[in-house]
């Protein structure tokens, strides 16, 4: 008996060690580890260890959040940044550097955090007389989220806020950290974020944060700026997955597509990046 459970014991520790994912890498997800850009001091996006244990855990079920952090030691597959107070550290894989210096003007679409809250967010530049601190409008808060903002009038879907020097990064072409794609799921699209590119494949995050790599080639990436028109038919994020409707009114100041679903009765204000004409 004894010796049948010292063998299972063996074999449970093997395999949890041919489990294990090498430095930098990702529990449960092909995808290889990578270096950063970012320098130490500088803002970057990503995950905190307390949050990156759960996923660890049980990737296959538990999603992330990406917050803000200052970077304060960048590595070659591991990076490390204060949190809390304490040092913290995440797979490069999971940092996306905002980079320093970066002026806007207005129309621009950045990737920054949700400054009076938090989590990565897009958001696109509504006010630009200063160019280092641009004012935006935030494009991954539902459009009519009835939250309230710091003022306690504007909701925080059609709130304007004001960016922090060196707190974003422009968004310029497909396949961005930050920018979006719609992936093949079966017999549907589904509307990811784009985290990273190598080779053939892409890192995604997608519905409550969960990680996934997809074929690149199974992914189209969704414009920063499509080219509609009232009355054109499009394909449009409903929730994750995307839907087919027609366009009711355009915004393009706050980036903003109205969007008649086939078989809703509602319009809805589908933000830029989550619209296509076709795919």
């Amino acid at each position: 008996m004894r010796t049948k459970l010292s063998l299972l014991t063996i074999c449970l520790a093997t395999t949890s060690a041919l489990a294990a994912p090498a430095e930098g890498e990702l529990p449960g997800i092909e995808f290889p580890a990578g270096d950063t850009t970012a320098k130490a001091g500088e803002w970057v996006l990503t995950v905190n260890k307390l949050m990156y244990d759960k996923f660890a855990a049980e990737p296959d079920k538990k999603g992330v959040i990406f917050y803000s952090y200052q970077l304060t030691e960048p590595g070659p597959k591991v990076s490390k940044f204060k949190s809390m107070g304490k040092e913290d550290s995440a797979p490069n894989l999971l940092v996306i550097p905002l980079g320093t210096g970066a002026k806007a003007k207005v129309g621009d679409i950045v990737l920054t955090w949700w400054q009076s809250g938090s989590g990565m967010q897009r958001a696109i530049v509504v006010d630009a007389k200063d160019p280092k601190q641009p004012v935006v409008r935030y494009l991954d808060l539902d459009y009519n989220n009835p939250a309230k903002s710091r003022d306690n009038t504007t909701t925080i879907g059609q709130m304007d806020e004001q960016l922090k020097p060196d707190s974003f990064a422009l968004l310029t072409a497909a396949w961005q950290p930050g920018t979006t794609v719609a992936c093949k799921d079966g017999k549907d699209f589904r509307v990811l974020d784009v985290l990273r590119v190598s080779g053939d494949k892409v890192l995604t995050k997608g519905f409550v944060g969960k990680l996934a790599a997809k074929p690149k080639a199974d992914c189209t990436p969704m414009p920063l700026k499509p080219k509609l028109k009232v009355g054109d038919k499009v394909q449009a994020k409903w929730t994750s997955v995307v839907r087919s409707g027609v366009v009711t009114k355009i915004d393009p100041k706050i980036g903003r597509v109205w969007v008649k679903f086939d078989k809703l009765a509602d319009e809805v204000a589908v933000a830029y990046g989550h619209v296509i004409d076709k795919l």
